[in-house]
Order: structure tokens, then sequence, then C-alpha cells
């Protein structure tokens, strides 16, 4: 009978252990079930002065950042064509009520108004492409494309027969003047007599106007080669129509089945990666622990893009040598440089500040003319 009465509370005690590990066990699930699966994901916001679908400027910049969030877990939302004055603000107080816990703000013709509305929203995280906006939880964000310009230049210098490259570009501000600068000091890195013509279009997109200087470019100034520093590819189209080469900006513009090989190559940025790394320290709390976050070829993010058939062995070497130099330190913005009224900015045992190429870069170099 005691052996009996053992063996039952022996059961008893097993199925009581049995109970409370299935006890354990389901409400551990549970809670792994609501803490992972049943949590909104985090959101991310990107205002853009276009749509996602124009090529140039904003189609990347919107692929970029969809595939960085759909990587990581990110839920964006987006706002596009957002040019009016007054709706930038809208557009952040609409993605803050939706739940953005970072904003992006992707257009340098954003940063006057988001100096007025960035502080009432402490909550949010910011990242603006213009380097002359800053608040405690705002940095600025962007490339060091000037180092894929300055390479193109050095490929224009290369191929220019009359020694006139045109360059459309939106306005002069830090950003545009820096872009137009490197590609100069490219162009003279591999052709001291060729000169670099610029014409000012004053807006980012303005696509009859960008057609018509470039026109006046290669028709007023002799350009056989052009570029341009705008949302979308207007200049290339013109080059394209009348047989001149060009180097394109943001966008691949050889892959398309319709160009020729006029389109010699294009500058580039790797947008999904330079989004998934901003966001990943956006998530670590560290996204505004810096002022600016601005990297290039170094990391990955910023090239030249395949080359078309026109483009020869010996100028693809020439790049290649020019770009490991720069990878290996050489500083683009060094040594002796004069500005178009012989001012001298930089000495023959210096090189130019990050601080003074991001926000005060407001002349350009000897060899750069303007097409008024």
């Amino acid at each position: 009978m005691n052996d009996y009465k053992q063996r039952s509370l022996s059961q008893w005690g097993t199925l009581l252990i049995i109970s409370f590990i299935l006890i354990v066990l389901t409400a551990a699930c549970w809670i792994f079930t609501t803490s992972t699966f049943d949590q909104p994901k985090p959101k991310a916001g990107i205002i853009l002065l276009g749509g996602i679908d124009e090529e140039g400027w904003n189609a990347p910049q919107y692929r970029g950042i969809r595939k960085a969030c759909d990587n990581m877990g990110i839920e964006l939302l987006t706002k596009e064509r957002i040019t009016a004055p007054g709706d930038c603000t809208k557009s952040v107080q609409e993605l803050a009520n939706a739940g953005a816990g970072m904003i992006f703000l992707a257009s340098y013709s954003y940063s006057e108004e988001a100096q007025k509305f960035v502080r009432d929203y402490p909550q949010i995280a910011f990242g603006t492409n213009s380097a002359e906006c800053h608040a405690r939880n705002m940095t600025s964000y962007f490339i060091r494309m000037y180092q894929g310009r300055y390479l193109a230049g050095a490929l224009a210098g290369m191929r220019t027969k009359s020694n006139v490259i045109g360059y459309v570009a939106a306005m002069q501000n830090s950003e545009v003047n820096r872009g137009i600068n490197a590609f100069a000091l490219g162009v003279q890195q591999t052709n001291p007599q060729a000169r670099v013509v610029v014409m000012w279009t004053g807006s980012w997109q303005n696509e009859e106007k960008e057609d018509a200087e470039a026109r006046r470019l290669i028709s007023e100034a002799g350009a056989d080669i052009l570029t341009y520093h705008q949302d979308e590819p207007a200049a290339a189209n013109v080059a394209e129509e009348l047989g001149i080469d060009y180097i394109g900006y943001y966008e691949d513009l050889g892959k398309h089945a319709w160009r020729s090989d006029h389109a010699l190559t294009s500058v580039i940025c790797n947008w999904d990666r330079y989004y998934e790394d901003i966001i990943r320290r956006f998530l670590k709390g560290e996204l505004n622990y810096v002022d600016k976050q601005w990297v290039g070829m170094e990391a990955g993010f910023v090239e030249l893009c395949d080359f078309s058939a026109a483009v020869t062995a010996d100028e693809k070497a020439k790049l290649e040598q020019l770009k490991q130099a720069m990878l290996a330190g050489r500083f683009i913005f060094a040594g002796e440089i004069y500005d178009r009224q012989g001012k001298l900015r930089c000495r023959p045992d210096e090189s130019i500040r990050d601080d003074r190429l991001l926000q005060h870069m407001d002349w350009l170099v000897k060899g750069v003319d303007i097409l008024e």
C-alpha cells in the first residue's frame, strides 16, 4: 500500500512538473509572439522634390531607401513631388502623425523650411541633404559625389577634341560648385588646355531651360562633351540627339537600349548601401551624434558606372590609376589651386578641409568659364 501511494505521488509530481513546464513554454511563446510579431515596424519617411519614378535624382533615392528599408524590416512612408512653399512642413507633420521615427529631407530645397520646423519634433531624427542646415535632431547626409566628378572630368579631358566641355548646372551653392570644381580639376589633370564652360539654370528641375542651355553650350561655346548637375538628364538627351559625348549623373544612362556609345559613363551612387548605413545608425540611436554623415568612394558608395564602347583601354587604365591614388589618400582639393579671379584658394602645401568643402565653396576654380 505504501508503495502504491508513493507511485501515485510520484506520478502526480511528474504531472505537476510537466504542467509547469508547459505553462512556462506557453507564456514564453506568447511573450515572444507579441514582442516579435505583433509589435509595429519602425517607420521611416522620405520627402522628395520629384516623383519616385523620375529618373535622375528622385528615382535612385527612392529605390535606394526602399531597398534598405525592405532589407532591415522598416516601414517606408513616402511624400513625392513636394515643391510648393510650406508643403515640406505639412508633409513632415503628416509623417510624424503616421509614426515616422526618422524623416529624410531628400532635397537641398527643403533646408530653409527645415530650420523653422525641425525643433518642433524633438522625438524625430531628421536627415537633410543640405550641409548648411543643422539642429540637435538633424544631421546632413550626403555622399562625396565630387570624387566621381573628378574621375568623370579626367575622362572628359582625355576625350575632348575642341577643348571645351559644357556643364549645365542648377544653382550656385557649395554642393554644385564643389562638383564643378572637382570635375574641372579632373579635366586639368589629363588635359591642361581644356576648359569647362558652365551655364546656370537656376532650378533643380526645368527641362525646357536645361534643354536650351545644353544647345547653347554646343552651338555657342563649341562644347563637344556635356555633363550636368540637375535632377533629370535633359542635357544628356540633347547630347544624344546631336551626337555629342556626354557623362550622366545619378543614373546609368547607358543601360537604356536606345542610347548610343556617346553615353560615356555616369557618376552614380549606391544609395541603398548608404541608407542602410544611416538607418542602422538611427536604430542604434546614433543618427544625430554628428553634424554630417559624409562618405564616398572609400566606402563603395560612389563610382563611375560601366563605360561605353567608345572609351578606350588606355583611358580606363588612366582613370583606374587616378582612382587608386585617391583611395590611397590623395586629396582632390589639395596643392596649389586658384579661383577664376586669380585668388589663391589652396597653397601648395595644404588641402581644403571638409567644413570648407561642405559649406563655404562659393567660388569656382581657374579654368571654369560662365556662358551668360
